[in-house]
Parts: C-alpha cells; sequence; structure tokens
C-alpha cells in the first residue's frame, strides 16, 4: 500500500516558476557552475543559465528580464532604467539532444549579451516563456552588486547553552561612500546559508551606529541552525554502481535506472564531515564529447527507510529539485516496505540531496530527518541593499561571504 502525503508546494530561494517539462536548471557567474548567481555590476564574468526543455512541441522561447526589490518583488522600474537593450528577445542559444533515450533541447542564456545589457545593481528575475511573458515556463533570480560598501565578517560555532548546533554571524558595513541617515530605514541586511533564504530566520537589525559603520556584531537574530552536509550519488557512468548508487538497470525502452542506496534519519547519529556541493550538481557523463547533450535522463530512485510521518510530507531537496519543494520531488510512503519513495528523471552528474520534512500548517523542518550541528561546513552570504528616500529603487551595495571551515 502506497500513501502520498500532499502538501502546498513552497518554494525557497531561489524561488522561482519551473514548468515539469523544465529539467536540470543552473545559473552561476562566470565559470563557476558551482557559484551562486550575485555578478558584480560591470564585470566581465557574465551570469549563465542552463536548462532543458522535454516539450519538443514547443515553439521558439523568449526571455525578459525584470527588476525587483531586496525582498524580491517586482519593482515596476521602466525597463529604460535598468537596462540597454530590448524587453523581450528569443533564446537563440539551443541544442537539441543526441543519440539519447529521452530527448530533449537544451537551451543556455548569457547576460550581458548584445540583446541586454544592465545599468544597475540590485535584484533581477529572468522569465523564460513561450508566448506570453505572464505565464513562464521558468523564472529564475539572480543578482547585481556594487562595490559601494565594506562588509567585515565571520563565523563561529554554536555559543548558546543547549543550543548546539546554531551557527553564529558576526559582521560590520563601513559604508562612507553612502549617506546613510536612517540605517535602519535606509540600508537592508539579507542573510543566505548556501544560497537560501532560510524559512523563519528574521533579517538582523544593527546593533550599533556609528558615523560610518553599523555593527550586526551583537544582533540576538544572528544565529542560523547549521543543519547537516548534503548526501550524494553520482551517475556519470551507467556501467556500473558509483557513490550512492547500488544498483543500475535499463527498462524495455532502453531508459536506464539507478537505484539509489537505502537512506536512514541522521537526526540521533553523530556528526560526520562530507566534502560536498552545497546542495548543487555537476552534469557529467563518462565517455561523452558534450555533457550537455550526450548525458542521458536516468530515472533515479530514492528510498528513506523511517515510520511515517504523521501529517507531514517528505521531499528530496537541492539544486536538483531548483532549491524547490516541487510537487515532483515529493515522495511516497509505502507501508509494506515501510520506506518513502521516489522515482525522477535526472541527468547524468554528481548530486548533492536531503530530505527536507513539511508539516502541514507548519514551517518546514530542516533539521527532523537530517539532524543538526554547529559543526556543519556552510557558506553564509550577507547581502547589504540601499535606498535613500531620493532613490526608486533598491540598490545591492555590497556582498560578502564566508564559510565555516
Amino acid at each position: 500500500m502506497c500513501l502520498l502525503v500532499c502538501v502546498p508546494c513552497a518554494a525557497l530561494s531561489p524561488a522561482h516558476t519551473q514548468d515539469r517539462d523544465i529539467h536540470s536548471v543552473q545559473c552561476f557567474v562566470g565559470d563557476n557552475e558551482l557559484s551562486d548567481p550575485v555578478m558584480e555590476f560591470r564585470s566581465k564574468e557574465p551570469l549563465t543559465l542552463w536548462f532543458d526543455d522535454f516539450n519538443e512541441a514547443r515553439s521558439y522561447l523568449y526571455y525578459t528580464v525584470v527588476h525587483c526589490d531586496a525582498d524580491w518583488n517586482e519593482d515596476g522600474l521602466f525597463i529604460n532604467d535598468f537596462m540597454d537593450g530590448f524587453a523581450e528577445n528569443p533564446l537563440r542559444d539551443y541544442a537539441l539532444s543526441f543519440q539519447t533515450r529521452t530527448n530533449y533541447l537544451h537551451y543556455a542564456l548569457q547576460i550581458p549579451n548584445n540583446d541586454v545589457q544592465l545599468k544597475a545593481s540590485g535584484n533581477y528575475l529572468i522569465k523564460i516563456y513561450e508566448k506570453d511573458p505572464g505565464k513562464p515556463v521558468l523564472t529564475q533570480r539572480f543578482s547585481v552588486y556594487e562595490k559601494a560598501v565594506t562588509i567585515a565578517l565571520k563565523t563561529r560555532g554554536a555559543m548558546i547553552t543547549g543550543e548546539d548546533c546554531l551557527q553564529q554571524l558576526e559582521f560590520s558595513v563601513r559604508h562612507p561612500a553612502l549617506p546613510v541617515r536612517d540605517a535602519y530605514r535606509e540600508l537592508k541586511v539579507r542573510v543566505t546559508q548556501n544560497g537560501i533564504a532560510l524559512p523563519g530566520v528574521e533579517n538582523p537589525s544593527p546593533a550599533f551606529i556609528e558615523q560610518h559603520e553599523v555593527s550586526y556584531v551583537l544582533a540576538t537574530k544572528n544565529w542560523y541552525p547549521g543543519g547537516n552536509e548534503y548526501r550524494t550519488f553520482d551517475t556519470r557512468t551507467l556501467d556500473f554502481g558509483a557513490q550512492g548508487v547500488r544498483q543500475i538497470r535499463h527498462d524495455k525502452l532502453g531508459v536506464p535506472y539507478a537505484l539509489l542506496n537505502v537512506d536512514t534519519p541522521r537526526e540521533h547519529k553523530p556528526y560526520t564531515f562530507v566534502n560536498d556541493l552545497n546542495g548543487k550538481f555537476r552534469v557529467e557523463a563518462n565517455r561523452m564529447t558534450n555533457r550537455h547533450t550526450e548525458a542521458e535522463y536516468v530515472m533515479t530512485g530514492f528510498t528513506l527507510s523511517a515510520e511515517a510521518f504523521e501529517q507531514a510530507g517528505v521531499f528530496v531537496f537541492g539544486q536538483l529539485s531548483n532549491f524547490a519543494l516541487r510537487p515532483e520531488f515529493a515522495m511516497t510512503y509505502n507501508a509494506e516496505a515501510g520506506a518513502y519513495e521516489l522515482n525522477v528523471l535526472l541527468k547524468q552528474a554528481y548530486y548533492n540531496y536531503r530530505y527536507v520534512l513539511v508539516p502541514h500548517n507548519k514551517p518546514l523542518d530542516w533539521s527532523a530527518i537530517e539532524g543538526c550541528f554547529a559543526e556543519t561546513e556552510n557558506n553564509y552570504t550577507v547581502r547589504v541593499y540601499y535606498r535613500s528616500v531620493r532613490d526608486r529603487y533598491d540598490r545591492l551595495v555590497g556582498v560578502q561571504s564566508v564559510n565555516t571551515l
């Protein structure tokens, strides 16, 4: 007997719309596929967006770029205020998959390009659509920052008695070039952990304000759950089961199936360091000339051996789900096997993933399945936005990252 626990689909940062035919979304800066989509203003390193489309009957795809405020709401700026170029543009860089069991179109987009040149810092949203920009098949966030402030940032482990899974950030913002008159209103600080804005964690307020510096060193809200390292599996080869894969087989049509190792909850297990990718993946396929168009899509089987969680759903989560709780990644509980199960098509790659518990009508729970430790390796990024009474949009005036190791 199988039971599918249904919960509302909630997206985390980077939030997006994604059609079921859109797969393997990656967005990064420069040549580093594992970087977050945060680019320096007027940098020579472009932003790159990759994705695959299973819908071969779809006509041409187009894209548009819109400006957003610090909380990712469209701020209504006219296109001429934040970019030079055209409002709507065709996606010209695409290629059909070659000799794969599952056919797909691979798309690539770089910004800036001949059609789009950005001229304002802040948050942006790319909308990919077929006919109507109001009905996108994919939206993707990215940010552009200035170097207008200096951010001193460091991290430390738990210092609160009884809270051995928290990590603390201490940082200050120096702004001698900005006429900040009211730091509480004009500055907005947003913190992400491995590119994700953790639900339920409020953004910090200043602890001390001086003439050209705002300090968040002793802010009481600068505590973040460390979580646990991501789990990993490797489908770059289909000749045998590599890391995290217990069996490779093929169906009648030749579509490969990778059955992953059986997982168990880790909330009561001791912490173990894993050199992970902080939730991301890298597409690769052994003995392939072009990994983007020759890599196969593999039916991938996840199994989490655990008792059923009452009034809650379990999702597989990571960049493989575009860091969102997508319905395609909701697991089904098999009462006879005593395990949650999921089969989903994923492109050949080296993957990170984790399990997320989503209770009904309550915030999602990061630690119920995976555990939580102050020792966990995490990458924190602090973004500082500035908006004076005369400005019409939130400028992203500084970005700084720190790793807990």
